[in-house]
């Protein structure tokens, strides 16, 4: 009982520190209210799914909930503060010409190449080829399905001169064994890498190599960048991520994401606040699983959406994504099966026909 007390007590603190370090004090509380406590315990009264789930993380669902809220609450006050404090990109120059190659995703663009449940794109702009992600590598293969369609697409390792990890979770570092132990590898071993830097979410490591964890935006080479580390709290996990930002000569910015645990609308207001020039395109994994299928598993819609886990998304949730990209004035939208269903894709596809552009390995996206 003591234990209990104390730990309520420092998770009160806790909140209470963060809303000072907000700079003002909100009218919240980590303690669920009346309403917070009937609908958790209606949905564990209906959803033997979601009480599985909360027995698999071990979790006390009451405490569950309230290390969520105070999540939330930071989560939205780092976002704030950087909003408030973060100033546009100076000299962060162009790239005439921007092609993105799908290394790993779901669909792929002949039988020959493997397809999973993951992301790795190939990005050339005028002065670099950066590669964004590593895929899954589920089952640890050597050499991994990235390597193998790296092979047949034409492309080594050693003509990469960026990596970027979008965020820490296996389908994104080559596999959970290596996000386990904070770090990434392209297949079943960690391969030796020359002249390559990268850029990592959080603090990572990289035998022979000293990445870069840069939760603020930064350039990266001419006309290319990142959007910096935005948190993205869930029901059961806590998760920053980064997105890519790059700069096409005569179009504007191309936002290239991982999963889009950070949100679309934060995507977008990122990107606005850090460039005068309109945002051209958005590409990449956003996690909207409004149905199941394919890989898209009944888990997905409890454990990835940033939602409460009985308070799935819905098709009016993708509508208003879609809404949001239209009066943001986006040209070219592109998802990735990865992590979204079928439906919400057909969604997108419908609503910007010509300027949709399938996610699929081997096909290349040029802008």
């Amino acid at each position: 009982m003591l234990s209990m007390m104390h730990n309520k007590m420092s998770l009160i603190l806790g909140f209470l520190v963060l809303t000072f370090i907000g700079g003002q004090a909100q009218p919240t509380s980590p303690i669920l209210t009346d309403d917070e406590l009937s609908n958790l315990q209606a949905a564990l009264e209906r959803d033997t799914n979601l009480v599985q789930l909360i027995d698999y993380f071990g979790e006390d669902p009451v405490e569950l909930y309230e290390n969520y809220k105070m999540a939330v609450h930071r989560s939205d006050s780092i976002w704030q503060h950087d909003q408030h404090t973060l100033t546009h990109f100076d000299d962060f120059g162009v790239t005439e010409h921007l092609e993105i190659l799908p290394l790993i995703d779901w669909f792929t663009d002949n039988d020959s190449l493997d397809g999973e449940a993951g992301v790795a794109y190939l990005i050339r702009t005028d002065q670099a080829m950066i590669l964004f992600d590593l895929g899954e590598n589920s089952q640890n293969e050597d050499p991994s399905p990235l390597l193998r369609n790296m092979e047949k697409l034409g492309v080594t390792v050693d003509e990469i001169d960026f990596i970027v990890i979008s965020h820490n979770h296996g389908d994104h570092t080559g596999g959970g064994k290596w996000s386990r132990q904070n770090t990434f590898s392209f297949t079943g071993h960690q391969i030796e890498l020359e002249d390559v830097q990268v850029y990592t979410p959080e603090e990572m490591n990289y035998p022979g190599l000293q990445p870069i964890h840069a939760p603020k935006p930064l350039k990266i080479c001419e006309g290319v960048g990142t959007t910096g580390v935005i948190p993205a709290p869930l029901f059961f996990s806590d998760i920053g991520e980064q997105a890519l930002l790059v700069n096409v000569k005569d179009k504007g910015i191309v936002a290239i994401c991982g999963c889009g645990h950070q949100t679309m609308e934060k995507l977008v207001k990122r990107a606005e606040l850090l460039f005068d020039e309109p945002i051209y395109g958005i590409l990449g994994g956003f996690h909207l699983p409004i149905s199941t299928g394919r890989n898209i598993g009944v888990i997905y819609q409890y454990v990835v959406t940033g939602h409460l886990p009985w308070d799935p998304l819905t098709r009016e949730d993708i509508e208003d994504h879609v809404r949001l990209l239209k009066k943001t004035g986006v040209k070219i939208v592109g998802i990735s099966a990865h992590d979204s269903c079928d439906e919400s894709i057909a969604i997108f596809r419908e609503a910007f026909r010509d300027d949709y552009r399938d996610i699929i390995v081997g096909r290349k996206i040029y802008l």
